[in-house]
């Protein structure tokens, strides 16, 4: 990452890519851990999978991620959506009047790069083992074998995230 995009700090609602960050982060804040942090909302449909392969090609590239990396984290990216998508799909068939976000956030320093999609679909994702003719269920081991590191978290009681770790290239 470039030494430009980290010592300049944070801008406001620059691109048009839903990225939200700020110019000087409060002292004991979390965020000082992620001098870039950049997030997008998405709608429940698979139409929002080409969208965050666009947001998070504009994002990385914004911030100087090498084209590899870049590369990988967007396939990441895609796999996460997909799932988030899928999952929450038929909760919003069953239950159309309630509100059922799906997001993606990106956290950057220059150390480490996650990726984060959420969903309110209460289970924890399962790295299948997919048959060899199979056209799905691959996702998971595809995150497991470009990242670093993945795993899950909750982040309200309804609100689960998948997160991925990429490990940036040192200086």
């Amino acid at each position: 990452m470039s030494d430009e995009l980290t010592s300049r700090g944070w801008e406001r609602g620059s691109g048009n890519h839903g990225s939200v960050r700020e110019k000087r982060p409060l002292p004991g804040s979390p965020y000082l851990r992620w001098p870039l942090v950049s997030g997008l909302g998405l709608d429940v449909s698979l139409d929002a999978v080409p969208c965050a392969r666009r947001y998070l090609r504009e994002a990385l590239r914004e911030w100087a991620v090498p084209g590899g990396l870049a590369g990988d984290a967007e396939l990441i990216g895609a796999e996460l959506v997909t799932n988030a998508i899928e999952v929450t799909l038929p909760l919003q068939a069953a239950r159309p009047d309630e509100i059922w976000p799906v997001g993606m956030r990106l956290l950057a320093n220059r150390e480490r790069l996650v990726v984060e999609v959420w969903d309110c679909h209460p289970g924890v994702p399962i790295r299948q083992v997919a048959a060899k003719d199979a056209e799905s269920g691959r996702g998971l081991a595809i995150v497991a074998e470009l990242a670093n590191r993945w795993g899950t978290r909750r982040l309200s009681a309804h609100v689960k995230a998948v997160w991925a770790e990429l490990l940036l290239p040192t200086r």
